[in-house]
Order: structure tokens, then sequence, then C-alpha cells
């Protein structure tokens, strides 16, 4: 039986990923994992397998080909990167992929100048893999998410952190020590975008989540090409809010 397309912005574009389903562009984004940008930190991909007997997905060879100036971590990977795609990839097939992909897209946040990853990079609930919570499987990756942040040459000007999981990520790892490297990085809160919370609308601010998403994303983006930023009224610019 045939899975559905969920990415249908990267399926009309032809960037999805996904092995069954658009086999020409997985194979050939395989063969590229190790080269450009993302080469080395997809040889560190493989260190942290080996170590720690997860099946990370790689970073996709198609983002950062500028450099990571704007890093967007949410929480973990899905099903469909670690046993899908092999990807972390806003070109994934699954819905928070495609909401991502949408956010970015609406935001003028281009793939060549941003790099998609996790605060925990295995997935958290699968199910090869005895009972676990993700809040214990983050403080585990926290040694990881240090290390990855210390491979990232040039650091990123700008952290998008998309969801409550990865923003309390961020703030235990910077009350352990953020990697001095990254001390001048601007960083951005927004909700996840899960096909739960996308659609739904902040009861603080009383803006749709999609809306926060793309503001965080459009701000970031601006300010790592180094334009005039115009933060809308109550966006994620004008005030820090702990989503």
């Amino acid at each position: 039986m045939t899975r559905p397309v969920w990415n249908k912005l990267a399926d009309r574009r032809g960037e999805l990923l996904s092995r069954d389903l658009a086999p020409d562009v997985h194979a050939e984004r395989w063969a590229q994992r190790y080269d450009g940008t993302v080469g080395e930190l997809n040889r560190w991909v493989d260190h942290v397998r080996e170590t720690t007997y997860e099946n990370l997905p790689y970073f996709d060879p198609a983002s950062a080909g500028q450099g990571a100036r704007v890093l967007v971590l949410l929480q973990d990977p899905s099903g469909e990167a670690e046993e899908g795609s092999g990807f972390v990839s806003r070109h994934n097939n699954d819905p928070t992929a495609h909401n991502t992909y949408i956010a970015a897209d609406r935001a003028k946040l281009g793939y060549d100048i941003s790099l998609h990853w996790n605060v925990v990079p295995w997935w958290v609930a699968n199910p090869a893999k005895p009972v676990r919570t993700l809040e214990k499987e983050a403080k585990r990756a926290q040694p990881y998410l240090g290390a990855l942040l210390e491979l990232l040459d040039p650091a990123p000007t700008e952290v998008v952190l998309l969801g409550k999981p990865a923003s309390r990520a961020w703030d235990r790892l910077v009350r352990a020590g953020l990697p001095e490297r990254l001390h001048g990085a601007t960083v951005a809160r927004a909700p996840h975008p899960s096909p739960l919370v996308y659609p739904r609308v902040d009861a603080a601010s009383g803006r749709g989540n999609s809306d926060l998403i793309v503001e965080a994303m459009r701000l970031a983006g601006q300010r790592a090409r180094g334009e005039k930023v115009r933060p809308a009224a109550g966006g994620p610019a004008g005030r820090r809010r702990p989503f």
C-alpha cells in the first residue's frame, strides 16, 4: 500500500525525501551526505551512532550550503526521519516537516543559510527501544548538543528554538555553560510546528502559532543576512516568551 504524500510543498518542488515515494531524489541526497558543509557533521553523526547505539538520522546535505548561520532546533527526529529518509530535513515526508517547510518558505528563510537539527538527535519514541521520556533523553543528549555547537564553523549567529522541549534543553545547556563561540547568538523561541500545535492560537498573544513560527524564522533570516529587522508587534523579537 502506497503511503500518502504529507509534505506536498516538497513533493511539488521535486524535493521530497522519501526512499519509497521519491527514490531518485533520496538516492542523490544519500550519496551526497558526506559532501560540502554538512560532510564533517555527518561523520560526527556516525561517531555518535557508534557510541550511543542509536540510529541517528543525518544532516541534510541540501542545507547550509553557505554555512549554518541560522540553527533551527526542534525536540527529536520523527520516525520518518530516523527510519524513512534517514535525514533531518524540511523535505521529509511527515506533517511536521511539511509545516516547517511552509513556515520557512513564508519567512523567506533560505535553506542555504539554515540548518535543522534536534536537541535529542535520536527518535525518542522508537518502539524498538525501552520506554523512555523526552525529558530524560534530552538530559542524556545534552553533551552531544554541546559537541555539535563546537563543531559548527562558523558558529551560528541565530538560533531558533521550536517548542518547549527545545527551549528547556537550550536553557539547561546555558546553565551548564554554553560554548563561548555561541555567546553572541540571538535566540528566538516559537511554538513547535507539529500538526497538533501549528494551527492553534497562542493564548498569550492572540496570534496564530504558525505566524509566530514564521516571525521567528523571518527575523532570524533577516539578521543573518544583515538586513534591517522589523518585528511585528508582540512577536518573538518583541519579548522572549518560554514556549
